[in-house]
């Protein structure tokens, strides 16, 4: 008779065992034949550590997709063997451990997506989270350690795997996706395929969304501190962030940007307070 997969609600204080490492027989198969769908921060942090351009860990690793709202989607590649495996998994563990994704880093826990849509306004001290226990996993079984598994609350879990700056710099693409934008109009919004490939460029292939800014004329028609210049010349989450507004004034009309013509400016306010 198979066991099946147990689920539970958890808050942040409350305890879990698990404890995932090389000597259980299970090791690494977590990684094969999964569908993980990464954040522009998650990309950021994944090509640093492969080395490679955004354009080319883009093109090596990822499969673009589109969401209802036409907004993209970038789901890691399995390779093509046998087990189709993680690219990045190797028999002593994950090959970039220290810019693993998001959803590896959370695992074996995870957001509950259905309290987040009754309130989207929960502040982090009332979030609500799920952990599935599968008979698979032999991470949370007491007799595969010398010791009991590690016990955590979903806090401590967090800062053990460094979630802290992926939920922050997350947030700001999720106000992206989440905004009024798309549930005005009955739910009829969707951004065109211009709009989800520019967003797609900005937040993603940000080696391109650079060339963008510093190789034509950006800085001479939108009025930019110029501290904010050097930070992003040399800080990608900088440059993230940033791209973050420059969406934001895109395809949302928003004041995360100002014209250097202020004849312009004060046009383009006029038109977003009407």
């Amino acid at each position: 008779m198979n066991e099946e997969n147990t689920k539970k609600r958890l808050s942040l204080d409350e305890k879990f065992k698990f404890s995932c490492h090389k000597g259980l027989p299970c090791f690494n198969t977590c990684c094969n034949d999964i569908n993980i769908f990464i954040t522009p921060y998650d990309v950021l942090r994944m090509r640093r550590g492969t080395g490679l351009s955004s354009g080319e860990f883009l093109k090596k690793n990822t499969i673009a997709l589109l969401g209802d709202e036409g907004l993209p989607l970038v789901v890691l590649k399995m390779t093509e063997d046998e087990n189709k495996s993680c690219p990045f998994v190797t028999p002593d563990g994950c090959s970039i451990y220290q810019d693993r994704p998001w959803a590896c880093r959370m695992y074996p826990i995870f957001p509950d997506s259905s309290e987040r849509r009754l309130n989207n306004q929960r502040s982090s001290k009332e979030e609500a989270f799920l952990i599935e226990e599968k008979p698979s996993c032999l991470g949370f079984m007491e007799h595969f350690h010398e010791v009991l598994p590690s016990q955590w609350t979903v806090e401590e879990w967090k800062k053990d795997q460094g979630i802290d700056i992926y939920d922050k710099m997350n947030e700001s693409y999720k106000e992206i996706t989440l905004h009024d934008y798309f549930s005005a109009s009955g739910g009829r919004n969707k951004l065109d395929s211009g709009k989800a490939k520019m967003l797609y460029k900005a937040c993603y292939d940000l080696d391109e969304f650079k060339k963008f800014l510093f190789e034509t004329r950006f800085f001479d028609i939108y009025d930019v501190e110029k501290e904010v210049i050097d930070k992003i010349k040399e800080d990608e989450e900088e440059l993230l962030n940033f791209s973050y507004r420059w969406i934001r004034f895109n395809l949302f009309s928003e004041d995360t940007l100002k014209l250097k013509d202020k004849t312009l400016d004060k046009l383009l306010q006029s038109r977003r307070e009407e």
